[in-house]
C-alpha cells in the first residue's frame, strides 16, 4: 500500500479513528485540509479546527507561547520529527488547562515537507494544580516556619504586637490590621499596621459579643472568618473617618491554652480579596501568635507583681528605682517642677499591738485607697515601707504639692476605718523642685522624708513642707 492510500484509509475507516481519538490522538492532513480530533480537544469545547499551527499558538496561554512557537515552526517546516511540550491552552469557555502534548509527523510529501501529522493530547490540569497545591503547601510550612521562628523572640509585649503585626503581613497581606484584646464585654485595641492615626486607632474598643458580627462569629466559632463584603455582610462595621473603606476582612482568633485571649483583624480595602489559602494559613499561624502574646501577658503580670506591693496593690521600691527615675530624670530634661509627698499613719504600731495586723492591714488598703483618690492616675504612688506611703507628682509646684497633700491629710481624719475603732491620723512631709544638675532622687525623697518628721515633732496629723 503506497503512502497515498494509507492516508485515504487512515481518514476514511471511523472506528479507528474513534478508537484513536478515545485514547487522545488526534491525525491532520496538512496537504489535503482533513482532520479528526482527540477526545480531549473535543473536552475542550472544539470540532475539527486546526489542533497545530498558528490556529493552536492563538490559544496557546501568553507566558507559555515564548518556546512553543518557535518549536512548532520548526516542526511545519519539517527540520525536526517530533515536537513535545506541557503549556496552557484556553478552553472554547475562555478558561484554561494544562495540556501536555506529543507531535509527530507521520508522513512527508516528496519534498520532505510534512504531509500527516499524529499527535497526543493529555489534559494534565489536576495533575498541575495538585502541583501547584504542593508547593503552595511547602511555601506555606516555610512562611509558617519562619513566622513562628521570630515571634517568641520578646518578651515586651508592645514588641510581641508588632512583631506579629509585622510577620503576618509576610504570610497574608492585609492593608491595614489590628490586634485586639478581649476584655469582659469589649475589644480593646493594642497594636495596628495601615492607618493614618495610629494613636487614634490604639483607643478604639468594640462591643462584644454583637450578633452578626464576625469577630464575634470568630471568636465564638475558635476558627478565622472571612468576610469579603463587609459593607453588605454586616453594615454596621465601623469604618474609620478618614480612611479608605474596609472591603475584605480576615479575623483570626488568638487562643492559648484553650483561652480566647483576642483577635486580630486584617483589613483589605479590595472587595472579595481573601481566600480558603489566607484562611488556612491564619488557623495554622494563629495559635502561634497567641502562645507569643501569652507569654508576654505573663512575664508582664510577673515584672508588675515584682513593682507592686501585694497588700494594697500599689507600687513598691522596685517600681520606684524604674519608673521614680524616669519620672526624675524627664523633670531633670525638661526643667518641670517635681512635687515628693512622704506620708505616715500616726501611731500605727500602738494600732497593731492593740487590735491585731489583720486590722492593721484593712486600715493600710483603706489609706491607700484614700489617697489613690487624691492623686491623678499618671502620679506615682507607692508603698514606702511599714505605714510609709510615697507619691511622686509631675509637674506640680510647692503650693499645688501642699493642697493636695492636705486634702489627702483631711479625708484621712474624716475617714471612719472599720476596724480601728478610733480616729486614724496622717502626717505628710512635702518637698518641691526643679531637679538640677548634681541632684538625685533618693535627695528628694530624704528632703520629702525630714519635712515629714518635722510634721511628726510638731504634733502629727499635720502637713510640712521643706521649707517651713
Amino acid at each position: 500500500m503506497n503512502q497515498q492510500d494509507a492516508i485515504r484509509q487512515l481518514f476514511e475507516d471511523s472506528g479507528f479513528q474513534a478508537r484513536l481519538s478515545a485514547l487522545g490522538f488526534f491525525v491532520m492532513d496538512l496537504a489535503g485540509g482533513r482532520t479528526f480530533p482527540s477526545s480531549v480537544w473535543k473536552a475542550l469545547g472544539y470540532g475539527n479546527e486546526p489542533m497545530i499551527g498558528q490556529s493552536l499558538i492563538d490559544l496557546v496561554h501568553p507566558d507559555d507561547i515564548g518556546f512553543f512557537a518557535a518549536e512548532m515552526e520548526e516542526l511545519l517546516a519539517g527540520r525536526r520529527d517530533s515536537l513535545s511540550g506541557t503549556f496552557r491552552v484556553r478552553r472554547k469557555d475562555g478558561s484554561w488547562t494544562w495540556l501536555e502534548v506529543l507531535y509527530s509527523i507521520l508522513y512527508r510529501s516528496v519534498d520532505g515537507r510534512p504531509q500527516v501529522i499524529l499527535g497526543h493530547d493529555q489534559d494534565v490540569d489536576g495533575i498541575k494544580r495538585a502541583e501547584r497545591e504542593s508547593r503552595e503547601r511547602l511555601e506555606e510550612l516555610e512562611t509558617i516556619r519562619q513566622v513562628t521562628r521570630d515571634l517568641g523572640n520578646s518578651l515586651d509585649l508592645q514588641e510581641t504586637v508588632g512583631s506579629i503585626l509585622e510577620h503576618t503581613r509576610r504570610a497574608i497581606p492585609y492593608d491595614k490590621a489590628t490586634v485586639q484584646l478581649l476584655e469582659t464585654s469589649w475589644l480593646q485595641v493594642i497594636g495596628s499596621y495601615g492607618f493614618i492615626d495610629p494613636a487614634a486607632t490604639i483607643k478604639l474598643r468594640f462591643n462584644y459579643p454583637v450578633a452578626g458580627s464576625p469577630s464575634t462569629l470568630a471568636l465564638q466559632s475558635r476558627k478565622p472568618v472571612v468576610c469579603n463584603d463587609v459593607l453588605a455582610d454586616f453594615p454596621e462595621f465601623h469604618q474609620i473617618p478618614g480612611e479608605k473603606p474596609i472591603l475584605s476582612w480576615l479575623g483570626i482568633p488568638l487562643i492559648a491554652n484553650n483561652e480566647v485571649l483576642g483577635l486580630m483583624a486584617l483589613d483589605s480595602v479590595i472587595k472579595g480579596f481573601y481566600t480558603p489559602r489566607h484562611q488556612r494559613i491564619a488557623e495554622m499561624v494563629g495559635s502561634h501568635m497567641a502562645l507569643a502574646m501569652e507569654k508576654a501577658f505573663l512575664y508582664l503580670n510577673m515584672q508588675n507583681m515584682a513593682k507592686t506591693d501585694s497588700l494594697t496593690g500599689i507600687g513598691n521600691r522596685h517600681s520606684l528605682r524604674i519608673q521614680g527615675g524616669l519620672l526624675f530624670e524627664h523633670a531633670r530634661t525638661n526643667q518641670k517642677m517635681l512635687t515628693f509627698m512622704m506620708a505616715d499613719l500616726d501611731h500605727f504600731k500602738l494600732l497593731n499591738d492593740r487590735l491585731g495586723h489583720d486590722a492593721g492591714d484593712v486600715v493600710l488598703a483603706e489609706t491607700t485607697s484614700i489617697m489613690s483618690s487624691k492623686l491623678r492616675s499618671h502620679d506615682l504612688f507607692i508603698r514606702y515601707g511599714g505605714e510609709e506611703f510615697l507619691a511622686i507628682l509631675s509637674d506640680t509646684d510647692a503650693r499645688r504639692g501642699h493642697e493636695i497633700a492636705e486634702r489627702i491629710r483631711c479625708a484621712v481624719n474624716e475617714h471612719a476605718f472599720m476596724d480601728a475603732g478610733h480616729k486614724i491620723t496622717v502626717s505628710i512631709g512635702v518637698h518641691s523642685a526643679v531637679p538640677l544638675p548634681g541632684d538625685t532622687l533618693m535627695g528628694f525623697i530624704t528632703a520629702a522624708d525630714k519635712a515629714l518628721y518635722k510634721a511628726k515633732e510638731q504634733g502629727r496629723d499635720r502637713v510640712m513642707g521643706s521649707c517651713d
